[in-house]
């Protein structure tokens, strides 16, 4: 199965906002950026879609689908970061609850949300899930940078401590081949 993975495209929040599973809105630079991606999937044939259904991802899968039927699954939604969405990452920064959470956020949820561990376990069961049917064909996901992050660490077998070392830009595309 190869998997084509594209992360949304720029959002329309404050610098510093934490906006996780919040359903955010695209920047005013969505067109552009829809056109970018569309250039960089040209070459690239896929039989199944499937999408956060976050407004951010499913605007563009709907965009770049090429009239494949897409797939809306809350799996590929990016990490829940519970009570701190919406707010700014420097006030999280000083609590206590963030400093807990920073020590070990592979395995502590954030409040009132989940640990990268929980987002892992998810993605993972949706890869379970799609393997038997997409077996042998390229599937195209729409998706947010935290499940590409979890789709490298599981796929690749990337530390998970390590996640957020990699960079994924807007609308940035990742293929993996298993």
């Amino acid at each position: 199965m190869k998997i084509i993975a594209v992360r949304h495209t720029s959002v329309h929040v404050p610098n510093g906002m934490c906006y996780g599973q919040s359903d955010v809105d695209t920047a005013s630079t969505y067109t552009v950026e829809k056109d970018l991606v569309v250039q960089k999937l040209s070459s690239e044939k896929f039989t199944t879609v499937f999408s956060s259904p976050l407004t951010r991802c499913r605007q563009l899968a709907l965009a770049i689908s090429r009239g494949v039927p897409v797939k809306f699954d809350a799996r590929l939604m990016e990490l829940n970061f519970g009570t701190w969405e919406g707010q700014n990452w420097n006030d999280i920064h000083r609590t206590y609850a963030a400093n807990k959470w920073f020590r070990n956020w592979v395995q502590t949820p954030c409040p009132a949300g989940e640990s990268y561990q929980q987002l892992l376990n998810r993605v993972e069961d949706f890869i379970n899930h799609i393997q038997p049917v997409c077996n042998n064909h390229s599937v195209l996901l729409v998706t947010h940078a935290g499940v590409i992050r979890a789709l490298i660490c599981l796929l690749n077998s990337y530390e998970p401590k390590r996640a957020f070392e990699i960079n994924i830009d807007f609308g940035g595309l990742l293929t993996f081949e298993f």
